[in-house]
Formats: structure tokens, C-alpha cells, sequence
């Protein structure tokens, strides 16, 4: 269905829906996933941070449950080798590249078809005049929500040209104000060591104090750790995680609601972010009530090849998969 216009164009919204009343629904613009909710005891769940207009998602600067690409996280001074030459991409966190530039996937309008009541698949073709990255490149993004309340996006990209992609879906958890009755664990040893302009040092670093969540623990008492700790006001940090598509990297359990989300990915990073993506003045006070989950390859892993390899040459094809799974809380 029509669900607004974009740049002159129509926003198709898909709903998703399966045996046990879940829906799923998912914006043409962006890839945005505008809903994933539960019925619970009778009550409909909504389980992400969502708005209600297109106007609404452009005007916000936090990339709401936006598929980002060409490129998650950052790259520093927006440069990286590609097949022997230096190539520069478009800055918008100051000299370096954040999230795919101010014209990457998340502002972009996707083709999409429903090929089932549970299932929708989205198309785009990535162009360098566009977005200013080498190369272009085709990708198709599957959103499949099985009766487990399991959704499973799978990207297909085939390049063009030489190019890169390491795409996340910046997908934002609502939570409680304050993060209260919040517990999360995550699949993850290592935390990434970052400058002050968040990029990564190459250093991966045993968990401990405020990173350590390989055990079960408060999310708002760990937001406290951290800044006692770190001088950090919340989370924008990456994690080195065991990839799996069986066992989740993260859970988070909220008590109120009863409920647990499982996040699982076949690639090694994961960033986790703390946020009030509606209200900036929390937002910056540190009053936060969502958790955003960004699966990627570990960040600026064009500058750390160690990290992991985002480049493809032309005519490569990759399939990237990652999984959210809405479960009851034991």
C-alpha cells in the first residue's frame, strides 16, 4: 500500500504476518522496518522505535531502523584502497564517512514485491553517481518472518564494478525510559578500542567492567558503570562477536513486558547504541529509552583488514544474513 511520498515518489509499505499474528511492516524508502510487533495476553506489542509519516523518518538524524549501506559505521577521512588507488567517498561526520554518507541506502527508495503473506523483497541498485562510492552494485534485501517470530533479512549484492558493502539494519529497540527493568548479554569477548573520534585503533580488547556483558546484566545499571568508568555518557561501542545464525551475539530481556529480543549474524561485529531518537534534549541529557543493534563486519575494517573484507571486485557476488527473534522471557 501507498504510505506516502518520497522525492516526488510513492513509499510502498509491506505488512508481514505470520500464524501467531506478528507483523512485520517495511517501508520501500529506506528499507525501513516501521514495525515489528507481538500480540501478547491480547495487546499488540510494538517492539521498535517507529514514526508515523515519511516526513517523520526523513527530518530524524538517528537513521531509525534504516538499512544502511553501502557501508555501516565509520570510515576514517572518508578514503580506502580499492584494486591499487586511493579513493575518497563523500564526509559527513566531519573529515570522516559515517553510515554510507548523506546519500546512502538509508535515503534511497527501494523497489518492492510480496511474494508471500510473510515474506517481501526489496531491490536496489547502488550508483557511484548517487552515492559516491566506486562502482556500482546490485542488492536485493529478503524479509522473511517465520511462525517463531523470527525475522531474517538476506542481502544479495552482486558489484558491478570494484566497489564495497558491509550494510547493517540500524534497527532500534524501544525500551523503557531509563533503560529500567533492561537486562542485556551479548556473544562477545572482545570490545574495540576507539579514538576520540570513535574510530577504531585496530585494538581489540578483553571485556571488563562496563563492557563485559557476557553475563546477564541491567542495561541502566551498566550505563551508570560506564560513566563512571569511561566518562561516557552511553553506548555508541563495538564489540567483536562470535558469528552465528543459531546462537544469538545479543539478548535483550525486558521485564516489564516479559519479553526477550535475540539478535544473530554471520559476521563478527556488533555495535550497540544507547538513544531517545524522539527527544533530542533526553537524548542529550542521557535519558534514554531504546537500544539500537547494528550486525556489521567490525567497523573500518576497510583501514584494519584484520577486521574482516567488505571489498568485492566486479561481477562478485555475497550473501550477508542477520536475524531478530522476539521470544518470552524465561
Amino acid at each position: 500500500m501507498k504510505w506516502g511520498t518520497y522525492d516526488g515518489k510513492a513509499v510502498e509499505r509491506f505488512v508481514l504476518t505470520n500464524a501467531k499474528k506478528t507483523q512485520v511492516a517495511v517501508l520501500t524508502l529506506g528499507g525501513i522496518v516501521q514495525e515489528f510487533s507481538v500480540v501478547r495476553d491480547g495487546h499488540r506489542e510494538n517492539m521498535v522505535v517507529n514514526f508515523d509519516s515519511v516526513e517523520d523518518y526523513v527530518k530524524n538524524p538517528y537513521q531509525v531502523c534504516k538499512q544502511i549501506g553501502r557501508v555501516a559505521g565509520r570510515i576514517e577521512n572518508g578514503q580506502f584502497m580499492i584494486s591499487g588507488q586511493t579513493v575518497s567517498v563523500p564526509t559527513n561526520e566531519g573529515p570522516n564517512t559515517l553510515h554510507g554518507g548523506d546519500h546512502g541506502t538509508s535515503t534511497q527508495l527501494f523497489e518492492g514485491y510480496q511474494t508471500a503473506d510473510n515474506e517481501v523483497t526489496l531491490s536496489l541498485r547502488m550508483k557511484a553517481a548517487t552515492d559516491g562510492f566506486p562502482g556500482d552494485a546490485v542488492v536485493s534485501i529478503n524479509y522473511l518472518l517465520t511462525d517463531d517470530d523470527r525475522l531474517t533479512l538476506t542481502y544479495d549484492v552482486t558489484a558491478q564494478g570494484d566497489t564495497v558493502y558491509d550494510p547493517t539494519l540500524h534497527i532500534y529497540w524501544q525500551l523503557p525510559e531509563g533503560l529500567q527493568d533492561t537486562d542485556l548479554r551479548l556473544n562477545a569477548l572482545r570490545h574495540m578500542v576507539v579514538d576520540s573520534a570513535k574510530l577504531p585503533t585496530g585494538e581489540l580488547e578483553p571485556v571488563r567492567g562496563a563492557f563485559d556483558f557476557t553475563t546477564t546484566r541491567s542495561l541502566s545499571a551498566a550505563v551508570g558503570n560506564l560513566r563512571q568508568e569511561q566518562n561516557q555518557q552511553g553506548y555508541d561501542d563495538g564489540f567483536n562477536v562470535e558469528p552465528s545464525m543459531i546462537t544469538p551475539i545479543a539478548e535483550i530481556t525486558e521485564h516489564k513486558r516479559n519479553l526477550k529480543v535475540q539478535v544473530f549474524s554471520d559476521r563478527n561485529g556488533l555495535v550497540i547504541f544507547t538513544a531517545d531518537p524522539k527527544n533530542g534534549n533526553d537524548d542529550a541529557e542521557g535519558i534514554y529509552n531504546s537500544l539500537a543493534t547494528e550486525p556489521q563486519t567490525l567497523p573500518d575494517a576497510l583501514h584494519h583488514p584484520e577486521f574482516g573484507e567488505i571489498r568485492l571486485r566486479a561481477g562478485e557476488h555475497k550473501t550477508i544474513r542477520m536475524a531478530f527473534q522476539i521470544v518470552d522471557a524465561e
